[in-house]
């Protein structure tokens, strides 16, 4: 089913101007808080009316401002879950999902209730009322109440945001899940970054009300169109710098307080030539440790940075350094470093050590300006 959006809309002191298309996926709107993300499920499902533009589903027109279309939000056929989940609290579990299909025939309701019960492992629980289960109980039953009725677009806006981290965890599982089984198109607000990473074939990276990129998990992750998506995706290792020399596959670009760092071409880009400004970045995660009693080979001679450990911090079962570049100087820059604690503790890597690593060339990802 085809979800097509052209938004525009001006609140107090902040625009949006956001346009996409999807087919039968399922797409992640990711971005900061007050990005816009959330207001533009709400312009989609009809809360909302946008100043301008359109939106069509399954080339049905829900709302063009072009034409006055504007149709009413139980016309619109959206399925819309909020962060709260909005359960009927003097309603069963059974009552709640039968809710919008209670017109239906009752065999026809005890049938669709039945597998979506089954679906959302919530078997056993039927007779029970909200304030009687889990926060992850509540959300599969939300979302069954959602399904029942059949909608073509699926809205979810930060649906796990409120739960504790094994249960987000079990239930990004389940939704993938679902979107096997029920494959209706789906767009999903988060702001958080490994859910963006699980659950969306394609993202769109939403700030300041634009979308400033939209592709798939890798191309958005890996190769960010902006600092600012950079930024968002993790990418917390970006500099600035000026192109020194290009080749046929590589460019050098000098970057104050780290020296000059060579990168791939990035396939498909417009040609950057001596003296162009450009930001680079790589992933805290890309960053290679250079072992003291080992010979460097080739895929890391390149890039070589050597510098002090200055801090440490602990992310569960990984650990993150902070090297200065250069060593003592304080004007060196600062690389943000993940690696697994293993390694940590195999490396006796500690704050106040020296050592060195690699920036391999092809995980150097190089932003136009």
């Amino acid at each position: 089913m085809e979800l097509r959006v052209e938004l525009k809309k001006s609140f107090d002191g902040f625009s949006l101007d956001v346009g996409l298309t999807l087919r039968e996926d399922l797409i992640v709107l990711f971005g900061p808080s007050g990005a816009g993300k959330s207001q533009i499920l709400k312009m989609i499902s009809g809360i909302v009316r946008p100043d301008e533009g359109l939106v069509s589903v399954g080339g049905q027109t829900l709302f063009d401002s072009a034409v006055g279309v504007d149709l009413p939000i139980r016309e619109r056929r959206i399925g819309h879950l909020f962060q709260d989940y909005a359960l009927f609290p003097h309603m069963t579990v059974y009552g709640n999902i039968a809710y919008g299909i209670a017109h239906l025939d009752r065999a026809v309701v005890r049938e669709k209730v039945g597998e979506l019960i089954s679906v959302m492992r919530l078997s056993g629980f039927e007779g029970r009322y909200p304030h009687e289960l889990s926060g992850g109980q509540k959300q599969r039953c939300a979302l069954a109440r959602t399904l029942a009725t059949g909608p073509r677009l699926l809205l979810l806006d930060e649906p796990f945001s409120a739960l504790d981290y094994q249960v987000r965890e079990k239930l990004r599982a389940d939704l993938l899940n679902i979107h096997r089984l029920y494959p209706i198109t789906t767009v999903l607000v988060t702001h958080d970054l490994e859910e963006a990473y699980m659950l969306g074939n394609r993202i769109a990276v939403i700030n300041n009300g634009r979308i400033e990129q939209i592709g798939g998990r890798e191309d958005v992750f890996y190769r960010p169109a902006t600092r600012n998506v950079a930024r968002f995706m993790g990418a917390r290792n970006i500099f600035s710098g000026r192109v020194s020399s290009v080749d046929a596959s590589v460019v050098t670009v000098a970057c104050p307080g780290i020296g000059e760092i060579k990168a791939n071409v990035p396939p498909g880009s417009k040609p950057l030539a001596p003296g162009a400004e450009v930001s680079l970045c790589i992933r805290p995660e890309e960053i290679i440790i250079i072992r003291p009693d080992r010979v460097l080979d080739d895929r890391v001679q390149d890039n070589i940075i050597e510098g002090r450990i200055e801090s440490t911090a602990g992310r569960g079962s990984t650990q993150i350094l902070f090297l200065r570049a250069g060593g003592e100087a304080a004007s060196g820059t600062l690389l943000k470093i993940e690696l697994p604690n293993f390694v940590v503790r195999k490396l006796a890597l500690a704050t106040g050590k020296r050592i060195r690593v690699s920036l391999k060339k092809e995980n150097v990802w190089i932003i136009p300006q």
